[in-house]
């Protein structure tokens, strides 16, 4: 049942895929080996988004390496090595990222929690709850990655900016896929090279409207 195939996908701290006619099963474990503990929130984001990825693009059969094509609203590393080591888009060049104007390849205030996933018959959208990573997470982001502001970097911002990545890291794992993540299938799917209608608006990267207050 296709019910099954979709549980299958994701479980637990695994996810599976095909891969030249092999199911891999490939654990959290195997992610985060691959960085220091600094890069940690964003493999767990990344980890959790291609779990929910998995269980989207497998509700007939199990989904597969092979035709993936994946864009993402996010730049850093840890994301773009995890979602390679789970699904190996950026080793093929098959993996896009999308970044604001001025910011170059690395994390930042306007990026985006958000992805495309696309199969070669469908596409999946996933977004992380626009306010599960706290404005404050932005700001510090901005201030430690931007060489020109480096003079005003105190030692509790750095201090802070890790436990942020610690806490982040443990909530994606404590919550349930379905309470962090939002996920629209379609039935159209995306080719190597071309960006989606949405990340393409001139107010992609605007921040969210919603108060602050607002959950």
């Amino acid at each position: 049942m296709s019910s099954n195939v979709s549980v299958k996908a994701a479980e637990g701290v695994t996810i599976r895929i095909k891969d030249q006619g092999e199911v891999l099963e490939l654990d959290y474990d195997g992610a985060i080996c691959q960085h220091p503990g600094s890069l940690w929130w964003g493999t767990a984001v990344g980890f959790r988004a291609m779990q929910v990825a998995a269980q989207a693009l497998s509700q007939d059969d199990l989904w597969d390496r092979e035709k993936l094509y994946i864009v993402s609203g996010h730049p850093g590393p840890g994301v773009k090595d995890t979602i390679d080591y789970v699904t190996g888009a950026a080793s093929r060049d098959r993996y896009n990222v999308v970044v604001a104007e001025g910011c170059g390849m690395q994390c930042n205030s306007k990026m985006k929690y958000e992805w495309w996933v696309s199969d070669g018959e469908k596409t999946a959208n996933i977004n992380l709850r626009e306010d599960f990573v706290p404005r404050e997470f932005y700001e510090l982001t901005d201030r430690l990655e931007t060489n020109e502001t480096i003079k005003e970097i105190t030692k509790e911002d750095i201090k802070a900016f890790r436990i942020f990545k610690v806490n982040l890291s443990t909530r994606i794992w404590n919550f349930p896929l379905e309470e962090s993540f939002r996920v629209e299938v379609v039935d159209q799917p995306l080719q190597p090279g071309e960006l989606p209608e949405a990340a393409k608006a001139k107010d992609y990267f605007e921040p969210p409207t919603t108060a602050p207050n607002e959950q």
